[in-house]
């Protein structure tokens, strides 16, 4: 019985056997080719971080820049923009007719070409004399006619007065003649003698009326004439001034000096210098003469400028129109008031006019060309000069890094004058050091 099979108990299982391996070709291509491409990217991926630089392609390295510090002079200056003019000048303006009824406008006829010298009293321009020299035939008819009517006027008055002097004298005859007869009433009748005393009065009246009227008559014929003779007398300064007015047409320079022509606004904005044919009003400039030695530059600066600038210091000039030119000159004025910059500027921005003369101008040297002077504020010599870009704010004091052999050494100075691009260093370098500028 023990021997036989219990067909209760469980049958055992045997185990799995693993999948043969695929037999298609195709599986095992991509099999193999994603290792190798896996083994070639973590064999990249170990060089790359194993590489070394390329210095040819490397960054550069900034060294620092440096400069000496020196011993020497160091100036201070403030540049004035403005334009040149002239000191010394006469401008040339059409004459104000003084006339009755003068034109408003003149032509011109001449004028002395621009940039010409001229010496005083030549003539520098001509308006046209036609509409003076009629106006003047007109007023001498004028006054020739005023001539005789005063003329006939005294001729007239004489004959009036010998007229008044006759009836005077027939009167006073008359008046005697009854003072005779008056005498003789003794032999006459007492009506005759009323009658002739009453002939006596009446001549009397008579005379003495017409002695009075003669008088009077002298008076209203020495007015009348008077007036005659004011309007002839009028005319004839009318006449004197037209004649001024005709010589002054020709216009003189006053003193010796270069012609410089003035611009006119033309229509349409266009500005033109005067010539020959152009019209100009009673009082108008057109003209300067200007004396050449005698330029200056005018401009303007800040007002928070103004207070270092003083009568006396000296500039070096320049001309926008002749580069390599450079002139000496020196500040003669300065304005005693701001004033605005400018309608476009604001209100509370303001400028003080300054004058600064030439002192040794050249030919080249004509009013109207921008120019600029740089003053000389102030001067120091022989001092220690260290380039601005070395220095440094740094905790409120000034610090400049020196060079030194173990690199930079941080250094605190003390700053003299101070122009922008230079500073006095007043303690802390000394002549020969290297300082470190950026």
């Amino acid at each position: 019985m023990s021997g036989m099979t219990n067909p209760a108990a469980p049958v055992p299982v045997p185990p799995k056997q693993p999948a043969p391996p695929s037999r298609n070709p195709l599986h095992r291509i991509l099999v193999y080719g994603g290792l190798i491409a896996f083994g070639a990217a973590i064999l990249f991926g170990v060089r790359w971080l194993n590489r070394k630089p390329d210095p040819a392609k490397a960054p550069p390295v900034v060294a620092a820049k440096t400069e000496k510090v020196v011993r020497g002079p160091i100036e201070f200056r403030v540049r004035v923009s403005g334009s040149t003019s002239a000191r010394d000048f006469a401008t040339i303006v059409a004459p104000i007719m003084r006339g009755r009824g003068s034109e408003r406008s003149m032509d011109i006829v001449k004028l002395a070409p621009a940039g010409t010298m001229v010496r005083k009293g030549e003539v520098v321009a001509v308006l046209d004399p036609t509409r003076m020299k009629d106006r003047i035939d007109d007023e001498m008819d004028e006054l020739r006619e005023e001539q005789t009517k005063l003329n006939k006027r005294k001729v007239e008055q004489e004959l009036d007065m010998e007229n008044m002097l006759q009836n005077l004298r027939v009167a006073k005859s008359e008046y005697e003649k009854a003072m005779l007869d008056l005498k003789a009433q003794e032999v006459r009748t007492v009506v005759d003698q009323e009658l002739l005393k009453l002939a006596a009065e009446e001549a009397e009246a008579s005379y003495k009326e017409l002695l009075r009227d003669v008088e009077q008559k002298k008076i209203a014929q020495k007015a009348e004439l008077r007036i005659q003779e004011i309007s002839y007398q009028l005319q004839k300064l009318d006449v004197e001034r037209y004649n001024r007015d005709l010589e002054r047409l020709t216009l003189t320079t006053p003193i010796d000096g270069l012609v410089v022509m003035m611009s006119q606004n033309r229509p349409g904005g266009d500005q033109m210098t005067y010539g020959e044919g152009d019209q100009v009003q009673p009082g108008q400039p057109f003209m300067k003469i200007v004396n050449p030695a005698s330029m200056q530059v005018e401009g303007t600066i800040n007002q928070a400028e103004s207070s270092a600038f003083r009568i006396g210091q000296m500039a070096t000039i320049g001309l926008d129109a002749f580069p390599g030119a450079t002139y000496q000159g020196k500040v003669y004025a300065i304005g005693a008031l701001a004033v605005a910059g400018g309608r476009n500027q604001q209100f509370y921005i303001r400028s003080v006019p300054v004058r600064v003369q030439v002192q040794n101008p050249d030919k080249r040297m004509i009013p109207d060309l921008s120019a600029s002077a740089d003053v000389l504020l102030a001067r120091a010599d022989n001092v220690i000069v260290a380039p601005a870009a070395a220095l440094r704010q740094e905790n409120g004091k000034n610090v400049v890094y020196v060079k030194s052999a173990s690199g930079f050494e941080r250094r605190e100075v003390k700053v003299g004058l101070h122009n922008g691009t230079q500073a006095e260093i007043v303690e802390g370098l000394k002549e020969g050091d290297e300082v470190r500028v950026n």
